[in-house]
């Protein structure tokens, strides 16, 4: 088990992040903004903070930067954004971001890319396994 911080402002895409997180028995902690997601990493304890990009006030790009500043590798920051051009790809990778899942969630590319992110922690909920996209 992990313990993960969701750095997102929508509410709908963080419930889902959450409830995800939590059926492959990971602890989530969550936050909506830039200024809360850094509040919460600087208490320490987080393997992986996943952040949205476009935050109100302290966006991602700069979230990313202060982390990875302070945390190093320590911390794994996976973006999880719209944005789709290489262009943002790499700007995302160059805040210091470790990789990035595409919004929309992909909900078995999602589960596979933690568990090998985090290691191990396959759902116990029922049609986890081997479900549709969605």
């Amino acid at each position: 088990m992990a313990k993960v911080l969701v750095v997102e402002d929508n509410l709908a895409n963080q419930r889902l992040m959450r409830l995800l997180l939590e059926t492959m028995h990971h602890e989530v902690e969550c936050a909506f903004t830039g200024e809360e997601g850094w509040a919460r990493v600087q208490g320490g304890g987080y393997e992986l903070v996943l952040l949205d990009m476009h935050l109100p006030g302290l966006d991602g790009f700069q979230l990313a930067q202060r982390i990875k500043a302070i945390h190093g590798t320590g911390v794994k920051v996976y973006a999880v954004t719209a944005l789709a051009m290489e262009g943002d790809k790499k700007r995302v990778l160059e805040a210091g971001c470790d990789g990035y899942f595409s919004k929309p969630i992909s909900v078995r590319e999602f589960r596979t890319r933690i568990a090998e992110i985090l290691g191990g922690g396959e759902s116990d909920t029922p049609g986890a396994k081997g479900e549709a996209d969605g």
